[in-house]
């Protein structure tokens, strides 16, 4: 088949981050006006609420859920008190505020090259990203040879965002390409997904909303971690369900359930409702 790529420009690419779905809107605009036949996400980009209209046709296999760290010397440990780290994520500096109290946060937007300018010009001692995208980018086999230190940090001590490093495929409904692209999903992916997304939908969406997720899917068995914390890291309440796979949904909401009863939901700005 021969295929055309388009490049869109979204409204997260133009620096207006209060949009919901601000890197995802305009490509599935195009989607539903038959502009485009498929539309490439990273699914944590995606409101959980379904677009009428669009579905996933594919969940490509996951990458390293894991937030990366760069620093201008040393380990993210050993920064000094008071040192500059850089992310426009609630759900990194809540956690790791509650590690590093002591240091400070700035608001980091751009794209990977501008983010690591930024560092190397002095305005940040740390940058904080996702090691999914630096490793597809390249920048990990970098790090090595420069004067900046670069470290994965472990999912389950600064735990990711639902849906990070999990690339879909968005389509819309009854399009002639939705079958063509069903052959490329991972059923294990796709589970994990469905978890993370379920336990999200009761907090909200989006970088403004301190919550985390990550599921393990092992053979039929399915992990699910989340946490859900105050803006300043001073409160974190964390969870763990375990169950069927193909209760992947189900898992996300007994999670959510059993946070919120323990106050979850007070801890977010603007007391989110589900």
């Amino acid at each position: 088949m021969e295929v055309e790529i388009v490049t869109i420009k979204t409204s997260g690419d133009k620096g207006n981050y209060e949009v919901l779905g601000a890197f995802v809107k305009e490509i599935q605009e195009s989607l539903l006006a038959g502009d485009i036949d498929i539309a490439q996400h990273c699914l944590k980009d995606l409101p959980t609420q379904p677009v009428p209209g669009l579905t996933f046709a594919a969940y490509l296999p996951r990458e390293d859920t894991s937030d990366g760290i760069i620093t201008r010397g040393p380990s993210w440990e050993d920064l000094p008190a008071g040192a500059i780290i850089g992310t426009g994520s609630v759900r990194r500096t809540s956690q790791i505020a509650a590690i590093r109290p002591d240091v400070q946060f700035k608001p980091l937007t751009g794209n990977v090259d501008t983010r690591l300018r930024k560092l190397q010009e002095g305005v940040y001692d740390a940058i904080v990203l996702a090691t999914a995208g630096l490793k597809r980018l390249g920048v990990l086999e970098n790090w090595a040879e420069s004067e900046y230190a670069g470290l994965r940090i472990e999912p389950l001590q600064i735990l990711p965002a639902a849906g990070q490093a999990v690339i879909v495929l968005e389509v819309a409904q009854g399009s002639f390409v939705e079958p063509l692209l069903a052959q490329f999903s991972d059923e294990d992916t796709r589970q994990a997904s469905s978890a993370e997304r379920a336990f999200l939908r009761h907090f909200g969406t989006g970088c403004s909303v301190p919550v985390a997720a990550q599921a393990v899917v092992s053979g039929t068995s399915i992990r699910l971690d989340g946490l859900v914390a105050s803006p300043d890291g001073k409160t974190i309440l964390r969870g763990t369900e375990i169950g069927e796979a193909r209760d992947a949904e189900q898992i996300g909401i007994e999670l959510a359930t059993s946070l919120c009863a323990q106050g979850a939901r007070e801890l977010i700005p603007g007391g989110i409702t589900s």
